[in-house]
């Protein structure tokens, strides 16, 4: 015997310790529902309303029997039965709340039990991988309480990460995002939903609406990481470097700020990620690239390979563009001052470059970058000797 019907039982037992307190015609349908037989039932609570048509007890086990009905059309796969069982439920329970608000708790308990059933079955079908059957429980948890936007929310949410998994499919971002105005429609207000709504506006290609809606969310909402993740992903697609890698360290602050030591490895790869949106030529902010690189290198127990190799490029590039602007400077003080900075970054590229390759034996472009900062600092016996070791590595010799 299931919890639910141990429930009804108990009711049983008080309902005959209390004659007189429920209607005939109710007290043969607990019957009836506590024996499986959810027509009669139901036929039988009809007909006891046509003599009382606002007995709330009458309303509440009209819910209680469609509620059974349709978990057995779930047993049976008939989705469309249950469907429409659960829907018709949920209106008898709000009219027998209605009635009689003493009822609500009860009511409540009913529609968390329908409702914890279809979702955990959803996130069930989810997890071995059957997503047709997870889309439908999603659908019938969301028909047992369509107070809660989570089943449509998680709907969503699946459909927008089986398109991105298998190569952007747009239809199925379309259907998530057909679920989300559906839900957004009932609540306008749902921050989470925006959010999603934004991620797959932005995927779609329609980055303006998507970037209307985080600008409203980021100004409602400065701190929320995720969010800022999710802006910054947007920022990078529509080519704003800056304002991407500037969202980024303010996720780095947060996670740092706060007492959670698993975002430790976030704030190392958001550091990577922000470092290189800084050295975009079209943004050209190496200092602070270079002092990310040098933050997540501390992060690092072993220094790796790919980190010292883009801050050794980072180095020779800064070095070089300053060198081209002290160039075309014609006023003396300031073209030395560029030649000082360019030298520092060269001799600090070299540092880095030593770094690299002490290490990393064969790293073929830390030797021919090492090379060339060795070159623009005029040691040309050390740049030749690297320049070698590159050519060897890479099979030109």
């Amino acid at each position: 015997m299931t919890s639910k019907r141990i429930l009804v039982t108990a009711g049983l037992t008080l309902l005959f310790a209390l004659p007189g307190c429920r209607s005939a015609h109710v007290t043969s349908a607990i019957l009836y529902i506590d024996q499986q037989m959810y027509q009669r039932a139901i036929d039988v609570l009809h007909e006891g309303l046509e003599y009382s048509p606002d007995e709330a007890d009458a309303f509440f086990y009209l819910g209680e029997a469609h509620s059974a009905q349709a978990a057995e059309n779930v047993r049976d796969n008939d989705f469309l039965a249950a469907k429409s069982n659960y829907t018709i439920a949920y209106d008898y329970y709000q009219k027998a709340k209605a009635i009689d608000p003493t009822l609500a708790e009860r009511v409540q308990e009913s529609l968390m039990y329908s409702y914890v059933q279809r979702n955990n079955d959803a996130k069930n079908e989810y997890q071995g991988q059957y997503y047709e059957a997870a889309e439908g429980q999603f659908r019938l948890a969301y028909a047992c309480l369509p107070d809660s936007i989570a089943p449509i929310k998680n709907l969503a949410r699946m459909k927008i990460q089986l398109a991105t998994d298998s190569g952007e499919n747009q239809e199925l971002y379309t259907e998530a995002l057909e679920l989300l105005d559906q839900v957004l429609a009932g609540n306008p207000g749902a921050y989470e939903l925006l959010s999603d709504k934004a991620n797959v506006l932005g995927r779609l290609g329609r980055k303006d609406e998507a970037a209307a809606i985080y600008d409203q969310l980021l100004a409602e909402h400065p701190n929320d990481a995720p969010l800022l993740i999710d802006i910054a992903n947007l920022s990078k697609d529509q080519q704003q470097f800056e304002r991407a890698a500037d969202l980024l360290v303010r996720v780095v602050g947060i996670y740092e700020s706060d007492d959670d030591v698993g975002n430790d490895e976030s704030v190392y790869f958001l550091c990577l990620q922000a470092a290189g949106f800084y050295s975009n030529t079209g943004v050209q902010r190496y200092d602070t690239a270079l002092d990310l690189y040098e933050k997540a290198l501390r992060l690092e127990s072993v220094p790796e390979e790919a980190t010292l190799l883009s801050k050794l490029l980072l180095h020779y590039k800064y070095g070089d563009d300053l060198d081209k602007s002290a160039v075309a400077e014609t006023d003396p003080a300031r073209q030395a001052e560029l030649q000082r900075r360019a030298r520092e970054q060269f001799e600090k590229g070299v540092n880095t470059g030593n770094a690299l390759v002490g290490q990393y034996f064969e790293s073929v472009n830390g030797f021919f970058y090492l090379g060339l900062c060795h070159g623009k600092l005029g040691n040309e016996a050390l740049m030749d000797e690297n320049m070698a070791t590159y050519r060897k590595l890479s099979g030109e010799n």
